[in-house]
């Protein structure tokens, strides 16, 4: 399978929404927010398979000391092929240098994202 990785134009809301209505923890979002989520984006990655979004992932950061991984996601029909990776990576070398980078996931992406060295933590994840 060949994709390109969009580091660039950011997707459209409406491509993101086909994304984010096959997951359990963003299929409530509205494109009308998802819109605000875009124009006022930091990094993020889109990866493309021809002009089809399949796979999206974006960080929150102030650059310097804390990034937070979030929103990652890959289209049903291609996960398991390396796409979840790739935006991992890329995330992770436009935050290069920033002190320490977060993220949540739930128990069974814990091996995945271990193995680029995230270690779960002992604190306490709160939020309001």
């Amino acid at each position: 399978m060949e994709y390109r990785i969009v580091t660039e134009q950011r997707p459209e809301a409406s491509e993101l929404m086909r994304l984010f209505l096959q997951t359990s923890w963003a299929k409530n979002r509205s494109e009308q927010n998802i819109e605000l989520l875009l124009k006022n984006i930091g990094p993020f990655v889109a990866i493309k398979d021809h002009d089809l979004l399949i796979g999206f992932g974006r960080a929150i950061t102030d650059n310097v000391y804390r990034a937070m991984l979030d929103d990652i996601v890959v289209d049903s029909r291609y996960r398991n092929q390396g796409i979840g990776t790739r935006i991992v990576e890329e995330l992770l070398n436009q935050l290069a240098g920033v002190e320490h980078v977060f993220l949540n996931t739930k128990p069974d992406l814990e091996v995945f994202y271990g193995s680029f060295g995230f270690l779960k933590s002992k604190g306490l994840t709160m939020k309001l």
